[in-house]
């Protein structure tokens, strides 16, 4: 049996059950009542918080009753409670240590300036009254996130002195409204009240932001593909990215800085995502690396790009098989580009087939839709759909996958759509 931890995404525990496999599938309870109203074929158990030792402990005495295999999860909130279960069944996988340094974003970057790979400077904060003390350290402006957050989500760019004042004024750091799926992790209490603690870092002048994604075998490096993002993620309304090749400036350095902060990381067997940051002083640095695959469509991305299935390979370790690929060098570029909707009631939107006529679209995916209430950004987790373009070179593809986004034209208002006058 193979007992999967999952929390914000379901391919991998979907494609184990479409091989076959016999899974039991740990979730928040609210994931729980969603997938059960779907009608998933495998047997589900609840954690409410994925970093209650209580609620682990009784759930490893539930499972040394079974005949479990291995512990395997893709989500990074998950990632500490899956080392915590296999340490407890005398399980093989990865790590608590590497689980740790993997997701303690502030523990990472002392493991990595330790290793000698390039961070921003940073400091541990007791809570948000010592950001101040921090600037003081760091200088204005500093970066201040949940140690163990992901996607983004509660990561604010403090400007200077003036700026605190105003974000504290409008609750910046209280509780968020996220979906109920995310409460386990603890990340909607706000930094207030993080789960894990704070940190603050230096606030880099970033020119651009690049990531690379990571694929290791038992030490053989399945593959390393650099990728860069419309923008620096804490200053861009636009998600997506575009996978770089060897001929770019910047993709070796890119690809050998990620390489670095794995091995650092002790990465031996799986996934990493790595985001490296091009300071506009020409210095490249990690920003952080989570050991996981990448976020939102980086996975369909490369599937359309070198035709990479990091679902069907994460299936393959999990089932103890050797993951194969067979990089798909050949053909066109091809980018991604994520439009995030205003937030308010959607009373008129493009469909998918007006954003597929746009030169060099290959693939639109829409996720929010005429009648539904869209909310207020969360990190980078709330785009309203997704266009992917091709062309010869980076850059075309690039420029076509953002213009077919900023031209999805998706009207909201403050009122249900019966009733609604436009906000934008």
């Amino acid at each position: 049996m193979l007992v999967v931890l999952s929390a914000l995404r379901s391919q991998l525990e979907d494609l184990l059950t479409e091989r076959g496999q016999q899974i039991l599938v740990v979730v928040p309870p609210a994931v729980e009542a969603d997938r059960k109203a779907r009608g998933v074929p495998y047997s589900m158990l609840t954690v409410a918080a994925w970093d209650d030792r209580r609620q682990l402990s009784a759930l490893a005495g539930e499972l040394a009753a079974l005949p479990v295999e291995s512990v395997v999860t893709t989500d990074e909130p998950c990632l500490r409670a899956a080392a915590f279960l296999r340490e407890r069944l005398g399980l093989p996988g990865q790590s608590r240590e590497c689980a740790i340094a993997g997701t303690d974003k502030h523990i990472q970057k002392d493991v990595l300036t330790a290793a000698g790979v390039p961070v921003a400077r940073h400091v541990p904060l007791d809570s948000v009254a010592d950001i101040e003390s921090a600037a003081e350290l760091l200088g204005w402006p500093v970066v201040v996130k949940p140690r163990r957050g992901f996607g983004a989500i509660g990561t604010l760019l403090v400007r200077d002195q003036a700026h605190l004042v105003r974000l504290r004024a409008e609750g910046a750091f209280g509780p968020q409204a996220l979906p109920a799926s995310l409460h386990a992790s603890g990340i909607h209490h706000g930094l207030d009240h993080a789960s894990g603690g704070l940190m603050a870092e230096e606030g880099i002048d970033v020119a651009a932001e690049y990531h690379c994604e990571i694929l290791r075998h038992h030490g053989r490096e399945v593959y390393a593909v650099p990728g860069r993002y419309p923008g620096p993620l804490l200053d861009t309304t636009l998600l997506g990215s575009v996978l770089l090749g060897p001929d770019d400036e910047h993709a070796r350095e890119v690809v050998d800085l990620a390489r670095a902060a794995a091995d650092a990381l002790q990465l031996v067997t799986g996934f990493a995502h790595a985001e490296i940051l091009l300071a506009r002083s020409g210095d490249l640095l990690v920003g952080e690396i989570g050991l996981r695959p990448g976020g939102a469509m980086l996975p369909h991305l490369l599937g359309l790009q070198h035709g990479i299935d990091p679902w069907a390979l994460a299936a393959d370790l999990a089932m103890g098989l050797t993951p194969q690929v067979d990089l798909r060098s050949a053909g066109p570029v091809v980018a991604w580009a994520a439009p995030i909707a205003p937030p308010g009631w959607i009373i008129d939107m493009d469909g998918v087939e007006a954003l597929q006529k746009r030169p060099g679209v290959i693939d639109v995916h829409q996720i929010v839709h005429v009648g539904q209430q869209s909310p207020a950004r969360v990190g980078t987790l709330t785009p309203a759909g997704h266009v992917f373009a091709a062309a010869a070179t980076a850059a075309q593809a690039e420029a076509r996958a953002r213009q077919a986004a900023a031209a999805w034209r998706i009207t909201t208002s403050d009122r249900p759509p019966h009733q609604a006058s436009p906000v934008r």
